[in-house]
């Protein structure tokens, strides 16, 4: 269970509607009433799903949502990075202290120093 910071979104989809969605790690689609057929890029198995069941996304690539009938479904997606995106604008306000302080270029992370100097 992913007890990180998550988004959720209802959506109601009507007879033969589609709903098209980028999959991530950790999106659960859960069925609150009617059912629906789910199909995921990179994934060879359809599932088929019905009030009352809960199914992870297995892909990153498009998934597609399909109302058999009235739907009603909700989308549980865990929030974007928060805590990649924090310690990035740490490690960003560091540097900037770095190159005030010492009046010097900082290589990026990763880069080749041959590339960085010439």
């Amino acid at each position: 269970m992913d007890w990180g910071p998550m988004t959720t979104r209802t959506v109601d989809l009507g007879y033969d509607q589609l709903l098209m969605l980028q999959g991530r790690p950790g999106t659960r689609v859960r069925v609150m009433y009617g059912s629906l057929w789910l199909t995921e890029e990179g994934v060879t198995q359809d599932m088929f799903a019905a009030c009352g069941d809960e199914v992870a996304l297995k892909s990153r690539g498009l998934a597609v949502l399909e109302g058999l009938g009235l739907a009603r479904v909700q989308l549980i997606e865990p929030a974007h990075n928060w805590l990649w995106a924090r310690l990035r604008a740490l490690f960003a306000r560091a540097v900037q202290r770095l190159r005030g302080a010492r009046g010097a270029s900082v290589i990026p992370i990763g880069a080749r120093r041959s590339a960085v100097h010439g």
